[in-house]
Parts: structure tokens; C-alpha cells; sequence
């Protein structure tokens, strides 16, 4: 018996929960250190100063009460958001200390309802990019929105298996404010005319893909 007839052994289902976890722990790891990341690198914008490099770029605008009023609500939503969000997905948090999880929920709902869209639906319409930048924003925005209050209507009801599905739907759009840094960075060092449109489209249509993968894997460990 040659080596191409050997049967090819499946792997054991021991090997596949091993991988799985594996997979899941760098996923979580590398998006705790990212939002880690992020919110160090947005908490030089409380010194309130007017020389921090992304207000810089914003020119006239800085200047403008209702755009730098809109701007720290939206950096202090994000900041409560991504901070409340990782721990939601922990199994042993839900099955422990439920009435956390509950907490960090509406915390989370109330920072992305409350501060992050409204602020950030504003400041979309003065971003970078022209039209489809400034489309783009307003498409995650929208999007966050409507899976974020999804994800609360579900949960209200006491459809706990549709509140997950829409919560990681929405996790995902407020989670482009990472890949998109990502996106633009990598299209900014490979030289990819217009990195910065497309560093939003990609966060936007990427995030939407992988969330739907992690919704469909869920429903077919349950079948």
C-alpha cells in the first residue's frame, strides 16, 4: 500500500476544541491589546490642549464649540464602550456574576447609544475622504446604531440567542474604530493610493464578514 492510499485520519474532536481555543485566545488577545492601544493613545485628547496631532489636521474645525463638544463625546463613549465590550463576551463572567455582565451591558449600550453614534454620525459628515469617506462613517454609524439597539430589544424580550448574534454584529462596527487604524496603516506603508477611503470601507466590510462567520459557526455548534 502506497503512502497516497493511506485513509486520511479526521481529526479528533479534542484536536478541533483545542484549535478553536486557540484561535479564540489569539483573537481576544490581540483586540484586548488593540483597544488597550487606542484608548492610551485617545486619553492625550483630555489635556484639552489644541496641539495634539488630530486636532492639528482639523484646522478651523477645532474652533468650532459644537464639533469639539461632539469630538470629546464621542472619544469618551468609545473609550466606555471598547472598555465595557471585551468583557461581555466572557462565558465565565456571564455564568458567574451575571448581574456584571448586565451592568457592563448597559454600559455599553448606553455609551454607543448615547455618545458614540449621535457624536460620531456629526462628525462624519466634517471627516476626511471626500463623499465616500464620509459615507463610509455614516455607514458604520448607522449600522452600530441599529445592531446596538437590535442587541437591547433582543435581550429585553428574553431572546438570549438573538441578543448575541446582534451584539457581536454590533461589537463588530464599533470594533472598526481599531481595524480601520489597522487597514489604514498597513495601506498607508504598501503606498495604496486613496489608503485612507479604503481603510474605512475595508474596516466596515471586513468587521461585517467576520462577525457574520462567528454568528454562523455558533448556529452550526448548536445544530
Amino acid at each position: 500500500m502506497t503512502a497516497l492510499s493511506l485513509p486520511l485520519r479526521r481529526p479528533s474532536r479534542r484536536a478541533v476544541r483545542l484549535l478553536t481555543e486557540g484561535w479564540r485566545t489569539l483573537y481576544w488577545g490581540t483586540m484586548t491589546a488593540l483597544s488597550v492601544l487606542l484608548i492610551y493613545n485617545a486619553l492625550p485628547f483630555f489635556s484639552f490642549a489644541d496641539d495634539v496631532p488630530f486636532l492639528l489636521e482639523k484646522g478651523h474645525l477645532v474652533q468650532q464649540p459644537v464639533w469639539r463638544i461632539g469630538f470629546y463625546l464621542h472619544v469618551a463613549g468609545g473609550i466606555v464602550c471598547l472598555l465595557a465590550a471585551l468583557p461581555l463576551f466572557s462565558r465565565t463572567l456571564l455564568r458567574r456574576v451575571p448581574k456584571v455582565h448586565r451592568v457592563l451591558g448597559y454600559a455599553y449600550v448606553i455609551s454607543v447609544l448615547g455618545l458614540v453614534v449621535p457624536a460620531g454620525l456629526y462628525m462624519s459628515l466634517y471627516a476626511k475622504g471626500g463623499f465616500w469617506g464620509r459615507f463610509g462613517f455614516l455607514a458604520i454609524g448607522f449600522t452600530l446604531l441599529y445592531t446596538t439597539w437590535r442587541g437591547f430589544e433582543r435581550v429585553r424580550a428574553r431572546d438570549f440567542v438573538n441578543h448575541k448574534a446582534w451584539m457581536i454584529r454590533s461589537y463588530a462596527m464599533a470594533a472598526s474604530a481599531i481595524s480601520f487604524r489597522v487597514f489604514y496603516l498597513g495601506l498607508y506603508a504598501l503606498e495604496i493610493p486613496n489608503e485612507y477611503v479604503l481603510g474605512i470601507w475595508m474596516s466596515f466590510l471586513v468587521n461585517a464578514a467576520v462577525a457574520e462567520c462567528f454568528i454562523s459557526r455558533r448556529k452550526g455548534t448548536r445544530a
